[in-house]
């Protein structure tokens, strides 16, 4: 548990395990935290990075605008000031927009590449959909009547089938000691409604995991079959889930990874 300032933001930051570095990027609204149904699995194996992006979780910067090369350039001084060599990048939902964009912009500073539940750019209605939460934040609604709202978006019948898995995301997020700030919300939202990395995606050189779930309604499986094909050599791989990957098949998603960053 540590903070290290760069690029103008003073990260916070764990450091787990020993081996080849991998660096896990958290998606919209989410904090290192995202990544703990599968980082002690991924420890056994690799030197895993977990940190707070801008706008969210212990984090603090600037509060100027955000962009995915802004977020990417983050990721790049981390490694560099933390000696990662050549860092394998994993990242989820907008944390794979931002790792897109690592790939794209310095491929010869990382390793192999993982996008879950990602996409080349995020489609009108999602960004509707989440718009639209966030308003109820905004307006001030009940945050159970919120995250009741939320919960059916990000998870698959399995998951849903369960009130107990239900129970363990409401604690969770009302329980966060670390809440995101609304200012801070809407400038994750803005990034991903400017995000457009399709045009990026020639630019790709990693050997390339694309990680999908077949129930996902945030990003859609169309989504990853087209990230797949326009990268180079980039694999597939579908899981029975939703968007919450890493908390709805933990086990064979990091088995998966490993598999293929080993």
């Amino acid at each position: 548990m540590a903070f290290l300032k760069t690029n103008n933001a003073n990260f916070y930051y764990e450091l787990h395990g020993t081996g080849q570095p991998i660096i896990l990027i958290a998606g919209y609204a989410c904090d290192h935290t995202s990544w703990l149904a599968v980082l002690d699995e991924l420890a056994k194996n690799f030197q895993v990075l977990i940190f707070d992006n801008r706008a969210v979780g212990q984090t603090t910067d600037d509060n100027l605008k955000l962009t995915a090369k802004l977020m990417a350039d983050d990721v790049i001084n981390l490694a560099h000031q933390l000696n990662l060599k050549k860092p394998h990048i994993i990242g989820h939902s907008m944390g794979g927009s931002i790792a897109q964009t690592v790939a794209s912009l310095y491929p010869e500073k990382i390793g192999k590449l993982c996008l879950l539940n990602s996409s080349a750019k995020w489609r009108k209605a999602m960004q509707l959909g989440f718009k639209s939460i966030f308003m109820m934040r905004e307006n001030n609604f009940d945050l159970n009547f919120t995250i009741d709202s939320v919960i059916p978006w990000i998870y698959g019948e399995k998951f849903l089938s369960s009130e107990e898995n239900i129970n363990a995301v409401r604690l969770a997020i009302l329980n966060n000691p670390y809440p995101q700030s609304i200012g801070d919300q809407k400038r994750q939202i803005d990034m991903t409604e400017e995000f457009d990395g399709i045009s990026a995606l020639k630019n790709i050189k990693s050997p390339t995991l694309i990680a999908y779930g077949k129930e996902d309604i945030v990003s859609l499986n169309y989504e990853a079959e087209f990230l797949a094909n326009q990268i180079k050599d980039a694999k597939l791989a579908k899981f029975d889930c939703a968007h919450g990957i890493m908390f709805e098949v933990p086990q064979q998603l990091t088995r998966a990874l490993i598999d293929f960053l080993q």
